[in-house]
């Protein structure tokens, strides 16, 4: 797999590879933004220092309520995964360069095609119940998901698996619809943590994770103690998982010694836990962003010179600096980030350039006219005020935006891919390849640009299926690259995922997925 990301710099650092100098010029070269490279500095450091076990760690969740579930079919949030995470195991994790490693799954290899897997167990592992781990529950697991009934997020994920069969009682066999070299990446998603085979209640599920449940009140409050049988290392007691939805009080509380550790940190927010005694902002570069979603298939915008009249007018630093509070990465107009190891940095980044926007806009007959530009909290936090830079900015290029604020409540639904400019926002995927389809596939349902390319499909499914690395990236260098040219995207910033941790707190890094995705989160944390 192609590396040069940010984490693999980290690793390069702690490994001695590279200086501390060569570090920083490094990650400002690939764009990576200050804080979250102060914070990756930080935890390399920590890295080395010594590992203590014992104590309970309290956590302040972002996200939950009355829709919470301990059942994997019906995780939805960030705490429904934070607190999986913290009592089952997946077969597959994501390292901090958004690489596939073993979980439950200790190896695993394809066939030549990509299209049939072979998935090798960990032996000696038990569930907290004293049960031994098998391919069964595997096989359990996973099609719970795949039931005729089921409502599963992962469903629609899972289904090109058209083969899954034990082969013993330590390996797993299956078979996709079409190649897919991704395949091991798929089961990092929280969905496919793995239960007890027969388990349907999860009153009070048994997991193979790093803590037993202990105690739980949805949307409210988990308490989980240390599971002595454990297959991995582990060195906190016990967690306590606590649901605070209001940004403001969550920070309150954590400032004032509630919480060890407080997730999704206000923007808003950051310079004043930043100030507050004993507490670090976390910030992870990740492939979270914020785009302009200028639809190529209706005028004005189905015009190219005037997309790229718009992509070259955006102030991409400005918006970074002001909107992001300096915690972002700049994009390309596509949107795999820099933090993904196919990310194709042989792309001359565009910068804002008022007069190659005027060359396009002159190009496209478009000068003199007005164009209205959607935007709404609803999309991304702060989209109005980023909607507002970039309009400011492209008068330099002789461009009259008038930015109109949405109604709240209906703006997925009724401006979202209906109207020709709009300001759009993405979570982080796990892989180019599910971001790429997701968003731009000629006959994707979420293809929010209505952009097409017979060539860019023909590549998407080659790269799925190509099993050699080198070939891979020039494939997706290639897929970035028409986005690039012709695309509808206008990349506005990719942010970084702020969390924050008391001083006190080792193990809690960056992480490109977020917390909630890192399967490892609740047994890589102790007290210094």
């Amino acid at each position: 797999m192609p590396k040069n990301t940010i984490y693999d710099l980290r690793d390069q650092l702690i490994s001695g590879r590279v200086s501390r100098r060569q570090f920083l010029k490094r990650a400002g070269a690939i764009g990576i933004s200050a804080a979250a490279t102060s914070t990756l500095l930080a935890s390399a450091t920590a890295a080395a220092a010594s590992r203590k076990s014992g104590g309970t760690l309290r956590v302040a969740l972002s996200s939950g309520g009355q829709t919470d579930s301990l059942d994997p079919t019906k995780f939805l949030s960030s705490g429904d995964y934070c607190r999986g995470f913290t009592i089952y195991n997946p077969l597959v994790a994501l390292d901090r360069n958004m690489q596939a490693i073993p979980a439950l799954a200790e190896s695993w290899e394809s066939n030549a095609t990509a299209d049939e897997w072979v998935f090798s167990l960990r032996k000696g592992v038990t569930f907290s119940n004293g049960k031994d781990f098998t391919s069964a529950d595997v096989i359990y697991s996973l099609q719970r998901h795949l039931r005729p009934e089921s409502e599963s997020p992962g469903k629609p994920l899972l289904e090109q698996v058209t083969e899954m069969k034990a082969d013993g009682t330590h390996v797993v066999r299956m078979k996709t619809a079409m190649p897919n070299a991704d395949l091991p990446v798929l089961f990092t998603q929280p969905q496919f943590m793995i239960s007890q085979e027969g388990e349907e209640e999860f009153a009070n599920p048994s997991g193979t994770g790093g803590f037993i449940l202990k105690e739980y009140q949805v949307g409210i409050y988990m308490l989980a103690e240390r599971n002595p049988n454990f297959w991995g290392e582990s060195y906190l007691d016990a967690i306590e998982l606590h649901t605070n939805v209001d940004a403001t009080a969550r920070m309150n509380a954590m400032m004032a010694g509630e919480y060890d550790i407080g997730t999704s940190v206000d923007r808003k927010l950051i310079d004043l836990v930043n100030r507050a005694p004993g507490v670090e902002v976390v910030a992870s570069a990740s492939g979270q962003h914020t785009n302009l979603s200028i639809m190529c298939d209706r005028d004005p915008t189905s015009n190219n010179d005037l997309r790229l009249a718009l992509k070259y007018s955006i102030p991409r630093e400005q918006v970074i600096q002001n909107a992001f509070k300096g915690y972002g990465m700049i994009g390309n107009d596509h949107q795999v980030p820099p933090t993904d190891p196919f990310y194709c940095d042989d792309i001359p980044q565009r910068t804002f350039d008022p007069d190659k926007a005027r060359h396009h806009l002159k190009k496209s007959g478009m000068e003199g006219s007005s164009i209205i530009l959607y935007t709404s909290d609803q999309a991304v936090s702060g989209s109005e005020a980023i909607a507002l830079i970039y309009a400011e900015g492209a008068k330099a290029s002789g461009i009259d935006l008038q930015v109109q604020v949405s109604p709240p409540g209906s703006y997925w639904s009724k401006v979202w891919m209906q109207v020709p400019l709009c300001v759009s926002g993405w979570d982080p995927r796990p892989t180019a390849d599910l971001m790429l389809t997701i968003a731009n596939k000629s006959d994707g349902s979420w293809n929010e640009t209505a952009w097409g390319s017979e060539h860019f499909d023909e590549l998407l499914v080659a790269a799925r299926g190509e099993t050699d690395a080198a070939k891979r990236k020039e494939m997706y260098c290639e897929m970035q690259r028409l986005l690039h040219d012709s695309g509808g995207v206008g990349m506005l910033g990719f942010y970084d995922l702020i969390d924050s941790r008391r001083d006190n707190v080792v193990g809690f890094d960056p992480h490109p997925a977020g917390y909630n995705r890192n399967a490892f989160f609740s047994t890589e944390i102790s007290f210094a």
